[in-house]
């Protein structure tokens, strides 16, 4: 309710044209048909006395005219309010339609800012698709929902004035049709009700039909390698005829009503002929106008109403649609990674995990358990440790995508959540084994890190990720567009653009997690040796299967299931016959002295 609340108030301007050319449309409707008296009196050649007040008033304009002037001077005013009546009624739609698109940007906003927002957990429990589909098809649909309730707007006022009319032709014959039309009316409920069943449906089908796009573009290479295309095909269909099925089902309850109320206008015509004689056999003399009048607004009278029940079984339709962004934006049920308040410029002395305790949900197990550790200021500091272990658990902690369960995090003794977020992230460099680039080109993407950045510092941090070499062959150098997630470049170069991103920050903190383990040897000897000369005199976190890279380690954490086993400096660990360190470098078949 406070969203709807806001979105009136910041549209007030909007909505207030939309109201008001609505009222001006219905008014110049209801002249149109009121001059229709004046000109079947004009017809029969005498005045009809039982015209009530004011459409006695409209009368008065005609006196003295005989029936050649009453058709031209009718004609004319019919002309005139109808030009009128439609200039506002355009009018109410093109700022329906501006309401309607700033609507749909503001709820897509406000989705984009919750994904922003949003802690990483809620993300990862999520499918990518249904994120998506709610951010951009979802809102959509608000957007159809805002542009049923603008257009309503007239009809609604038309209905008023015309109401108003028929009520002063008639009070009997307006009770006889309305309640006709809302017998009607009560009728289309269980249709609106199917209606809201199907508009759920089919927000659930869009969900899952861009899931099966969305899972078919990521999963290309793999489904091509196994041969699963008609599979995915068939998969991909089968998502389709559901989808069109429970399109095809809300669209034929909305159809529905047009055939229904026409069938009902036949009816309420019937019924008002037969109470009409009635009338014209009381007073002849007044009866005519008053019949043919009343009938032919009533009929006008029948639009509208059609369109409102319409717009009732649409409205019910997409409603669905809001109330699935609406769970998405409410807050109270996802978890939100708060930023501090306390300005993060550098560190001092060292960065420390002390008694951590981490499960990813509350049901699940500790995969972090009573860890203590320190990254010293200008030291390297290596992870090693079976897959499983909790090692990227870690970085994901110093990147405050979660907070620890129990425990604390400190940078040079202060809780790492009193940190501004933001300032504390640009002073972190991450580089994994994978990596995500943009389509986009290569100084683009070095530059996603540090926008404002010049070309010569891009080129200052590719010569020392030893990027610059292969940058300057490709087509356009440094303009080169590089495809979807770097599609286009070796597991080699991906990295190093990506190393080239990091350094452009000149972080406090670089963080390598597993930046190699993918790469061919040619490639993991390039990479390894710009991370080498990178992590010279700088706080380094280096997270490795292969234990040849964290040769140059000042200390080594040996962590199995969730607990850190062993930590030292790696030398005296090798020195130790029990060592877990060195029983994991002899079963890589390395050299024990080398390292």
């Amino acid at each position: 309710m406070n969203r709807i609340q806001y979105i009136l108030k910041k549209n007030t301007p909007f909505i207030a044209i939309i109201l008001i050319t609505g009222i001006i449309a219905s008014f110049m409707e209801g002249l149109t048909w009121g001059f229709f008296i004046p000109l079947l009196e004009g017809i029969r050649g005498e005045t009809a006395s039982g015209v009530p007040f004011p459409l006695n008033q409209i009368s008065h304009i005609f006196v003295d005219m005989d029936l050649k002037q009453r058709i031209l001077l009718t004609a004319c005013f019919i002309v005139l309010f109808t030009a009128l009546k439609v200039t506002f009624v355009f009018t109410s739609n093109l700022f329906t339609l501006k309401l309607q698109m700033r609507v749909v940007k503001h709820y897509r906003m406000l989705c984009f800012d919750q994904l922003i927002k949003v802690g990483m957990q809620y993300i990862h429990s999520q499918k990518n698709a249904h994120l998506q589909t709610i951010a951009i098809i979802h809102t959509r649909e608000i957007a159809r929902l805002v542009k049923e309730i603008g257009l309503l707007t007239p009809k609604v006022f038309t209905i008023f004035v015309l109401l108003v009319l028929l009520t002063l032709i008639s009070w009997k014959l307006t009770l006889v049709s309305m309640i006709l039309v809302t017998l009607a009316s009560l009728v289309l409920h269980k249709v609106v009700k199917n209606a809201g069943k199907r508009g759920k449906s089919l927000s659930e089908k869009d969900k899952s039909i861009n899931s099966t796009v969305l899972d078919f573009l990521i999963g290309m290479k793999v489904i091509r390698i196994f041969g699963q295309q008609e599979r995915m095909r068939t998969l991909f269909e089968r998502e389709v005829d559901h989808h069109n099925k429970n399109a095809y089902r809300l669209v034929k309850t909305e159809s529905s009503v047009q055939p229904f109320f026409e069938t009902t206008g036949v009816l309420c015509l019937a019924v008002l002929l037969i109470a009409g004689s009635f009338i014209i056999m009381q007073n002849e003399a007044a009866g005519l106008e008053i019949v043919l009048t009343f009938i032919v607004i009533f009929f006008r009278i029948l639009s509208p109403f059609q369109t409102i029940n319409r717009a009732r079984v649409s409205i019910a339709g997409y409603l669905p649609f809001y109330r699935e962004v609406y769970r998405f934006l409410e807050t109270h049920d996802k978890p939100y990674i708060k930023s501090g308040h306390r300005t993060f410029r550098s560190f001092n002395k060292a960065i420390e995990f002390i008694n951590v305790n981490f499960a990813y949900n509350t049901r699940d197990s500790f995969v972090l358990r009573d860890i203590s550790f320190q990254i010293p200021k200008n030291k390297k500091v290596a992870l090693v440790g079976p897959s499983g272990s909790g090692k990227s658990t870690i970085t994901e902690l110093l990147l405050q995508f979660y907070y620890p369960k129990d425990g604390i995090i400190t940078v040079d003794g202060i809780d790492l959540k009193e940190f501004d977020l933001m300032q504390w992230r640009r002073k972190i460099g991450v580089v994994s084994q994978d990596i995500f680039l943009f389509n986009d080109t290569v100084s683009h993407n070095i530059k996603f890190a540090k926008p404002e950045a010049a070309e010569r510092e891009v080129e200052w941090a590719a010569r020392l990720a030893h990027a610059h070499e292969f940058i300057i062959k490709l087509n356009d150098g440094y303009n080169t567009l590089i495809g979807d997630r770097g599609v286009l470049l070796s597991g080699g170069q991906r990295q190093r653009i990506a190393i080239a991103r990091s350094i452009l920050t000149k972080p406090e903190l670089f963080i390598f997690d597993e930046a190699t383990s993918a790469l061919d040897s040619d490639s993991e000897k390039i990479v390894h040796q710009a991370l080498h000369e990178i992590s010279q005199g700088r706080t380094v976190l280096i997270i490795a299967h292969r234990l040849s890279t964290i040769s140059d380690s000042d200390i080594v954490i040996v962590m199995n299931k969730g607990r850190i086993i062993e930590q030292g400096d790696p030398k005296k660990l090798l020195e130790k016959e029990d060592s877990v360190y060195r029983r994991l470098i002899k079963t890589q078949n390395l050299d024990i002295v080398a390292i």
